[in-house]
């Protein structure tokens, strides 16, 4: 009989933002939590405490205090919350030994591997490479890689297989219809002050030009004829935001787009309002955005990339958005298809078959299991 497993999924941005690795720590804990034989508690750096969820002291990057300190050590804001949660996390680690810790962050996870010995508990290492890094992966024990493309790049570049799990991140799928009928989400269009007389296009993520493209995506419906859709864009917001904005305003007017960074669990009613979902990344380590859409049943364009075939199967339109133009055509014809019920419908059972954590439970305890089987601390 297999021992139960003691894993601390640590994630110091859990409560202080709303990226992809933070809400997959989110999910995960609650999708793993009532797995038989293992005992997982997360590692957050904001929030209340509650059963098996630990709030760690730390200056918050998003703070002034980090990004000020970062300057003297030549690393940002980021780096400086992890490093200073790190000796609480200690105590916490001598206290209750886990058997793996389970992480995301790089920088942590470093210090958790140089400083092994000295806090005196044999954990296992285990790098949830949803960034992603590039190989070599020479300060952790075992790598979860979250897509194919990423684990053939590790072997190419002459990683152990043995080191390398391919196990894809998890999802919260909601029970019920995703699709709402027109008085519904028009009610939901009123709730959110968007129009209800125009289609709308919603992307989620980063509000920059940098990785999301989101410069790209304002140009490619600001091509579409009039009237048209209008545009939504969702994420973090930062000092790279106001020339987006701004591009906005200029190309699509103030009454044709909105730029807003909300509350994760309100995202949820943004999907349900939209119809159409893109994203102008022209790659991602995952891309979490695209299973929130198809949940709630919405087509989404998106660049033609290894990883975003593996994560959208047949579900999606594929387009290279190296090329002005590709997103836009590919709205023109989404725009001018009838949505089918049954569509909407196959795209949230999609997400459930092959990403919810009711499915993926067993490959992550088998993933925690193979850590142990091969102890590189034995």
């Amino acid at each position: 009989m297999n021992k139960t497993i003691k894993v601390y999924l640590a994630c110091t941005g859990v409560g202080i933002i709303n990226r992809g690795i933070e809400t997959f720590a989110r999910e995960c804990f609650n999708g793993l939590h009532s797995t038989e034989g293992l005992q997982i508690e997360l590692f957050k750096g904001a929030g209340d405490e509650k059963l098996d969820e630990h709030r760690l002291w730390n200056l918050p990057r998003n703070g002034k205090l980090a990004p000020f300190l970062g300057k003297f050590i030549r690393r940002n804001g980021y780096v400086v919350e992890q490093l200073s949660s790190f000796i609480q996390f200690v105590s916490h680690i001598k206290k209750g030994k886990p058997d793996i810790i389970f992480y995301s962050d790089s920088n942590l996870g470093f210090q958790l591997y140089w400083w092994r010995k000295q806090i005196g508990i044999p954990y296992q290492l285990l790098f949830s490479n949803g960034g992603p890094c590039n190989p070599p992966f020479t300060r952790t024990d075992y790598v979860q890689q979250v897509a194919p493309f990423y684990r053939e790049l590790a072997l190419k570049a002459g990683e152990p297989p043995s080191k390398h799990f391919l196990v894809p991140y998890g999802i919260n799928v909601p029970d019920g219809d995703p699709l709402l009928n027109h008085e519904e989400r028009q009610n939901i269009k009123q709730q959110l002050g968007l129009p209800s007389d125009r289609p709308i296009v919603i992307s989620v993520g980063w509000i920059s030009a940098i990785h999301k493209r989101m410069d790209y995506v304002v140009d490619e419906v600001a091509a579409l004829p009039e009237p048209r859709p209008y545009l939504v864009m969702l994420g973090y917001m930062d000092a790279n935001s106001p020339p987006i904005i701004d591009l906005a305003s200029q190309k699509l007017g103030k009454d044709g787009f909105t730029a807003r960074s909300v509350p994760y669990e309100q995202v949820a009613k943004y999907y349900q309002a939209a119809d159409i979902f893109v994203l102008g990344s022209l790659k991602e380590g995952f891309g979490r955005v695209y299973l929130e859409a198809m949940i709630y049943g919405l087509p989404c364009i998106v660049n033609d990339h290894p990883v975003m075939r593996y994560v959208l199967g047949e579900q999606a339109v594929f387009a290279d958005f190296s090329k002005p133009g590709a997103m836009s055509t590919a709205l023109i014809d989404l725009l001018e298809r009838s949505q089918l019920v049954e569509d909407r419908i196959q795209r949230k059972e999609f997400v459930r078959i092959n990403f919810s954590w009711q499915s993926l439970a067993p490959s992550y305890l088998q993933m925690f299991r193979d850590c142990l089987a091969h102890d590189t601390n034995a």
